[in-house]
């Protein structure tokens, strides 16, 4: 049987913030941002001869990074007064290998849906280290999740905690029950998912069973189900954070409102979503600027309201800058003012290229070094990185830190930060296939994690067999 381990022979490879506080509470950001550089944990002749064994597009994960940004992300609350949990969410990506790296480092895992629970059972994660966020908020959906030995559920709304309360009746178990609350505060942020009338979570309060308020009042006491904490998301790559600061005052009135009514009321978990920011193409905050932004708040809410467990959920942050895809220069053509490099990828591969006009880096994969002016062709034309889709869609916004000095047929571009979400958004556009993955191991070696399946596979998946 042919090894998964493709081995290379040894390569070398080659300010702080003011928070100003005063009767409303205003967040100055003067953040040195450090010039942020692409993750080249590849070689160019290493890239090459795993292009030259696998294929293109090929994903190449590396492990190293995945351990490392977990490292970041709990040094970055290193200041809590409490104990700091970190959760993984899985619908950043669901590869076996990334999951199985994430489980090494004993973090808690995020999921959304029974496939989700499925792909961390089948690498063996405890389920004591998962916990349930539901959209759908089934009956049938709790009753899976509660057999399979989750006891942390994070509801949405009345009639999902109802749902989970029939679920642990049958079952005879009484999960720990969050709610997930919409603070309605204004974020500044590529996707925000705080805004009234949103689709997740619930108001703090309002006209309907579905606010917070009575959430609470019918979990005090429940036989059914006990009342374990909050939950909130504000977005994705928030760079402000100022909305945080504005969340955890309206938490911290809240949470006084519920404990002069319900005397036993008692926060044990306090889940913060994510937000924390990766580059692209503009210089970000590390989470350590981050988080010294509002530590200070999260610190009085104990003072305040007692000790709880702090949960910092990632995605994005902890896999983005994990991954690189290799794609292969199969075209060009010149117009007047610049020329256009066609590559044997497109957005089936990079949605949010297409969805978000991310700006991924990109840069040529060469062992030369090209003296062409940077970011041109030969000639000194402007480049335009399109795909092989057949849609006006298909093409590729460069980021800032962009090198596509040196494009030719026949050559690599590499395009960094790739980790979250692109190998979950994989789709079979003008029947395009899933590309293999490799990943790059803590000792170095490259290993096969998945396959690249064939046309045929395809075929049959799409009903083939069944013609």
């Amino acid at each position: 049987m042919r090894s998964n381990v493709f081995k290379l022979y040894d390569l070398p490879l080659t300010n702080k913030k003011e928070l100003v506080e005063n009767s409303q509470v205003q967040l100055t950001k003067k953040l040195n941002l450090a010039t942020h550089h692409i993750n080249h944990f590849a070689e160019p002749i290493e890239i090459e001869k795993l292009a030259g064994h696998y294929g293109t597009p090929l994903y190449i994960i590396d492990e190293n990074t995945l351990h490392k940004r977990v490292r970041d992300l709990r040094n970055a609350y290193a200041r809590f007064n409490g104990h700091v949990k970190l959760a993984y969410s899985v619908k950043a990506n669901f590869t076996p290998a990334v999951l199985t790296s994430f489980i090494k480092d004993g973090i808690t895992f995020d999921i959304t849906s029974l496939g989700e629970l499925h792909f961390l059972r089948r690498c063996k994660a405890p389920p004591e280290d998962m916990i349930y966020t539901s959209v759908t908020e089934e009956f049938q959906e709790y009753y899976e999740v509660l057999q399979s030995g989750i006891r942390k559920v994070v509801v949405s709304s009345f009639s999902g905690m109802t749902n989970l309360a029939k679920a642990a009746h049958k079952l005879a178990i009484k999960p720990l029950t969050m709610i997930r609350v919409n603070p309605e505060v204004g974020v500044k942020a590529e996707i925000c998912a705080s805004y009234k009338n949103g689709k997740f979570g619930v108001p703090l309060k309002g006209g309907t069973i579905d606010n917070a308020a009575q959430m609470v009042k019918h979990l005090m006491d429940n036989d059914l189900l006990h009342f374990e904490g909050f939950h909130f998301h504000l977005g994705s790559q928030i760079t402000d954070f100022s909305c945080f600061i504005h969340a955890f005052d309206k938490m911290h009135n809240f949470m006084t409102k519920m404990k002069k009514e319900f005397p036993k009321f008692t926060v044990n978990t306090f889940d913060i979503g994510g937000g924390t920011p990766v580059f692209y193409n503009e210089s970000v905050p590390t989470p350590s600027q981050m988080a010294d932004s509002y530590i200070p708040r999260l610190n009085r809410l104990v003072e305040s309201h007692g000790s709880f467990d702090l949960l910092i959920e990632s995605g994005r942050y902890l896999v983005a800058e994990s991954s690189m895809l290799i794609s292969k220069i199969v075209n060009t053509k010149e117009y007047d003012e610049q020329e256009i490099v066609i590559v044997d990828t497109g957005y089936h591969l990079l949605l949010d290229a297409a969805l978000l006009k991310q700006e991924y880096p990109q840069e040529t994969v060469s062992t030369l070094n090209p003296s062409n002016e940077q970011g041109r062709s030969a000639n000194g034309k402007s480049i335009h990185l399109t795909g092989r889709l057949c849609d006006t869609y298909d093409v590729f916004p460069q980021s800032k830190a962009s090198d596509l000095t040196g494009a030719k047929v026949g050559r690599y571009v590499s395009f960094y930060n790739v980790g979250a979400y692109s190998v979950v958004f994989n789709m079979p556009f003008h029947c395009q296939t899933k590309p293999a993955i490799v990943m790059k191991t803590m000792n170095g070696e490259y290993r096969l994690v998945r396959r690249g399946i064939s046309y045929e596979q395809l075929f049959i998946d799409e009903g083939g067999s069944l013609i």
